[in-house]
């Protein structure tokens, strides 16, 4: 029988894990304070290795998080943070009214991304902005 890896995410309750598509040791997660109410998040990086579970980086936010998505155009990107760039965030996204809790990499347009918010819209986001007019930049949908 396998034995199961654990990882603890102490004082967070863990809300999305997904695997990065470029490596397959490694995986992140999504993570927010007093089950998400109230409080700060917090993006677990992890690798799976011959010593288990390990923290590879860590990104602490000022907001709850609810769901993660890996760039499928940069291997080192999630929607926020780029883990080759440091501890802060490379962009930030401020279309949504409420609190973002899905996002999704576009599979066949890798430069975009959709989130959809407690505010009762979807968004597409192109990350590429220079080779789209103003318009296409942020598409918005009622949901």
């Amino acid at each position: 029988m396998a034995s199961m890896l654990e990882f603890r995410t102490p004082g967070y309750n863990p809300y999305a894990v997904k695997y990065s598509p470029y490596y397959d040791s490694r995986l992140a997660v999504a993570a927010s304070a007093n089950y998400g109410i109230v409080g700060n998040g917090r993006l677990f990086v992890l690798g799976l290795g011959p010593a288990g579970i390990q923290l590879e980086k860590g990104f602490d936010t000022n907001d709850s998080l609810y769901d993660l998505a890996w760039s499928e155009i940069n291997e080192n990107q999630l929607v926020l943070f780029d883990l080759a760039a440091g501890d802060f965030p490379v962009m930030n996204f401020a279309e949504h009214k409420r609190e973002a809790f899905s996002v999704c990499w576009n599979p066949i347009n890798k430069d975009s991304f959709l989130s959809s918010s407690w505010d009762g819209m979807m968004n597409r986001h192109i990350q590429q902005q220079e080779e789209h007019d103003e318009e296409e930049d942020h598409v918005r949908f009622v949901l």
